[in-house]
């Protein structure tokens, strides 16, 4: 499957359903999917993995969260600091061994996106 093809409202469902009953892992896929930024870019797509269930044959699509802050780091994904601090606080609700230094990234965001980040926090602690 080739998630640059998938338009990005199915991929998001795509994304949510892989995500299902793991809460940190969806609160971190809607925290991006509501910032409504790097699920559009093709660069991003290049992060998220795509197969099948092997149990059901279902789509299962993820975010390789590593990946994502590798290519930030590298400058391959466009983003202004405020995109950047939301995909580094995403990474960290989505992969606990991604570390996020709160204090760092919190002074770049405006109040909507605090607002997305507050309620992917309470969305991740269920």
């Amino acid at each position: 499957m080739n998630t640059a093809a998938i338009p990005a409202r199915q991929l998001i469902c795509l994304l949510q359903d892989t995500a299902a009953g793991q809460t940190a892992d969806l609160a971190a896929v809607e925290l991006l999917a509501r910032h409504n930024h790097f699920l559009h870019i093709p660069q991003f797509r290049r992060v998220i993995a795509a197969g099948a269930s092997v149990l059901t044959g279902e789509p299962v699509v993820t975010i390789r969260w590593q990946a994502a802050i590798t290519a930030l780091e590298a400058g391959r994904l466009p983003a202004t600091g405020s995109e950047q601090a939301v995909l580094r606080i995403a990474a960290s609700i989505g992969d606990h061994d991604i570390p996020v230094h709160l204090r760092e990234v919190l002074g770049s965001l405006d109040h909507r996106n605090i607002a997305l980040v507050a309620a992917a926090i309470t969305q991740a602690n269920g």
